[in-house]
């Protein structure tokens, strides 16, 4: 059933994300009612024809020379069930941000800072897959040069007819990696808004690659040549103004294909715990993701002159995301407000209104930092400029 929380932002494709970014953040694993959808096709119901449904298994190796099928029920009952927590996010999360910062209009749709969800999913691995229809065994090196093209023909989309991606076959071949053919998410069936019966599940990658209702696998040495991996979820220089300009100058063939996540974090939610006139004490909230885990986040409430340490109050695993909290003091004197820290607007009624921004920026393990300025690109994709949020003080 879809859950009728999300605020729709289309309604053929279905594409819908939480209203509450407060609510969202409260849930270290999201509830199946906050997991934003987003899609490029009509959404099927597979019910009825799950006893059939069947993954087609082919591609450049010796090995699949002839095609190789692998049933719902195969993966359901020949392979160890795994669960693993990730991060689900959407390429263009944020992208009405960047266009808000950046003064400049974005194609796609205006994803907030909602298109994202923390999933315990289920499913079986596909390494463990791969290998039982004769995908060698081989070092990082031995995989070098060929990908894993995820093809989904149940509907036809708005650019091609199925949709598809793909991401080198030395990650689907990780141990490390948490590859899976999924069937569950929170210990439930997948929905028909997130592919049941079987989708791809690749930690660490933004979600255009977790291919929904696939029935296609193919080894390759060429990424997928599908509409979505050759000609969109890239990011494009920002001279590129237009489709025309990308299309005449040959720039899509020039920008790699968007694989891992950026580091990013979002505010979700400020409230005041205590106000006096020169001073008020703030409780500020969020979530932050990266392709490695999170290190720490930071708070500014100085345009990023100072920073302090946010305290992160949940993170499970190399792949979930991060929930952060922090309390700080913000002091309401003639210098902040001579500085512009705290911006004063008269309402209708003579009200005068005092409202000042919260920053947040998160650091990975790897050391891979939050930008500070992020440079506008024509699609609106991978924008992880620094979290904010408008408080009135």
């Amino acid at each position: 059933m879809r859950a009728p929380q999300l605020h729709v932002l289309s309604k053929t494709p279905y594409n819908a994300e939480p209203p509450s970014l407060a609510e969202l953040a409260q849930y270290p694993i999201t509830p199946l009612r906050l997991a934003y959808a987003r899609n490029h096709s009509e959404i099927k119901s597979l019910k009825s024809t799950a006893g059939t449904y069947a993954v087609r298994i082919d591609g450049e190796l010796q090995c699949l020379a002839k095609e190789k099928v692998i049933t719902y029920q195969d993966i359901l009952l020949r392979f160890p069930r795994k669960e693993v927590v990730a991060a689900l996010v959407c390429a263009g999360n944020r992208r009405a941000k960047m266009a808000e910062k950046t003064g400049k209009e974005v194609k796609g749709i205006k994803w907030g800072d909602g298109a994202a969800c923390n999933i315990r999913w289920a499913g079986a691995p596909l390494r463990e897959v791969l290998l039982s229809v004769g995908v060698p065994d081989g070092d990082h090196n031995s995989y070098e040069g060929f990908h894993v093209c995820f093809a989904s023909y149940v509907a036809p989309c708005e650019d091609d007819g199925y949709y598809g991606g793909s991401i080198p076959l030395a990650d689907a071949m990780s141990e490390e990696g948490d590859a899976l053919l999924a069937y569950e998410m929170n210990e439930e069936l997948l929905t028909p808004d997130h592919g049941f019966p079987l989708r791809i599940v690749v930690p660490g990658t933004y979600g255009m690659r977790w291919v929904k209702w696939v029935d296609r696998i193919t080894i390759s040495r060429q990424e997928s040549p599908n509409f979505y991996q050759q000609r969109d979820y890239k990011i494009l220089p920002d001279t590129v103004t237009s489709k025309e300009v990308a299309e005449s100058q040959g720039w899509w063939s020039r920008v790699p294909s968007m694989q891992h996540l950026a580091c990013n974090s979002v505010v979700a939610d400020v409230c005041r715990l205590t106000s006096r006139p020169d001073e008020t004490r703030l409780k500020v909230a969020g979530y932050a993701y990266s392709r490695w885990p999170i290190a720490r986040v930071e708070i500014s409430v100085d345009n990023g002159r100072t920073w302090e340490d946010a305290c992160i109050k949940y993170q499970e695993g190399r792949w979930s995301w991060a929930l952060w909290e922090a309390e700080l003091e913000v002091t309401l004197d003639e210098d902040a407000e001579t500085i512009g820290l705290i911006n004063i607007d008269e309402e209708e009624n003579g009200r005068l209104k005092r409202n000042m921004v919260v920053l947040s920026r998160a650091i990975d393990s790897f050391g891979n930092e939050q930008e500070l300025n992020y440079k506008w690109n024509l699609r609106g994709v991978g924008y992880s400029g620094l979290g904010e949020r408008l408080v009135e003080v």
